[in-house]
């Protein structure tokens, strides 16, 4: 018989559905966190926001990369948490 290697779970179209489902439950929140933290940072200096469209499409890129590399997307989510848990302890 052939060998026939198995498939890698997280490299199938279900398992990259999977992947940015995912990320969106966990970047949503932690984007919005960081969309805020800069818009109180900005508004006071340049008498505006950075617009919600940015936030959207922050978002989106952040699915869009979970898709394509389902295996990067945790990395990326803990290096965004570590850095807004510096970023809070630095300010507060």
């Amino acid at each position: 018989m052939g060998d026939r290697r198995s498939a890698d779970p997280d490299l199938t179209l279900g398992g990259r559905c999977a992947a940015a489902f995912v990320s969106l439950l966990f970047s949503v929140p932690l984007l919005g966190l960081f969309w805020l933290l800069l818009n109180r940072w900005i508004a006071p200096v340049s008498d505006s926001v950075l617009p919600l469209s940015w936030l959207g499409a922050a978002i989106a890129g952040f699915a869009v990369l979970s898709f394509a590399w389902p295996r990067l997307g945790p990395g990326v989510v803990g290096g965004l948490c570590s850095v807004l848990m510096r970023l809070g302890r630095w300010f507060w």
